[in-house]
């Protein structure tokens, strides 16, 4: 059976909700567009983390770039688009302490997320020599590993944008992607290097369009790996950037 994309991921902006795509374009800092719209504080300019802002799971983005239009939908159905037109130039840091140079944007935008979220808040657009993600440019997943977690749940697989992942997987054995650490894996005509597995956080354990609190995924992690072993899917970095598509062929490590 052959190793196939079965899934590829986008976040327009940063612990919004996930986007499905059916193809993606990997540049060296990651998908174009993936990450590219912070939340920070507006008094301090600090990121926003969604372990403290889930609320953030319920806004929908959609981002155009050929018009440079954002959107943003909110739970209530109210729809907010506006052309985000970098104003000032700031930085932020990822939740690591790394620096992030970019824009902030005034507007509806960040207006109607102050609404929503109860503060003063902004978008903040990263240049596009950062990567928005908080450690490697891209993270990808096994179907396998995430039907072994089924086990700890009723022999029902958990919602996999729980773990808001690029790329997902078919075709390999349960953790397989977890054993190729520093080895190259071609995705269609992009070739990656698995850098580590991805460790993992209570953001797991929300319900990825609620942004509630219902499953005890680190738990369950822990139970089927280890408890020094909370990790699941794995960072990577591109060695060679191109165009991924659901269906492609993978070519893990010595096959």
């Amino acid at each position: 059976m052959p190793v196939t994309v079965s899934r590829l991921a986008v976040a327009p902006v940063k612990g919004a909700r996930l986007q499905g795509a059916s193809e993606v374009e990997l540049g060296e800092h990651g998908v174009t567009g993936d990450r590219e719209f912070l939340v920070v504080g507006e008094d301090d300019g600090e990121l926003l983390l969604t372990s403290r802002y889930p609320a953030l799971l319920q806004v929908e983005p959609a981002f155009d770039r050929e018009r440079n239009v954002l959107s943003l939908r909110f739970p209530d159905g109210v729809l907010v688009q506006d052309t985000p037109e970098p104003r000032v130039v700031a930085t932020t840091r990822m939740y690591d302490g790394r620096e992030v140079s970019g824009w902030v944007i005034c507007g509806p935008l960040s207006a109607a997320l102050s609404g929503y979220l109860g503060r003063a808040v902004r978008l903040f657009r990263r240049a596009p020599e950062h990567i928005g993600h908080d450690d490697q440019p891209v993270t990808l997943m096994s179907e396998a590993s995430l039907h072994a977690l089924a086990a700890e749940f009723n022999g029902t697989a958990p919602d996999p944008r729980r773990f808001r992942m690029t790329i997902t997987i078919t075709g390999t054995g349960p953790w397989a992607e977890h054993g190729w650490g520093g080895q190259n894996v071609a995705v269609g005509q992009v070739v990656l290097r698995v850098i580590a597995p991805v460790p993992r956080c209570v953001v797991t354990t929300r319900n990825p369009q609620s942004g509630a609190t219902d499953a005890r995924i680190l738990h369950a992690l822990a139970r089927l790996r280890g408890k020094d072993d909370i990790t699941f899917g794995v960072w990577c970095e591109v060695l060679r950037p191109g165009r991924i598509r659901i269906g492609d062929i993978v070519t893990p490590p010595c096959s």
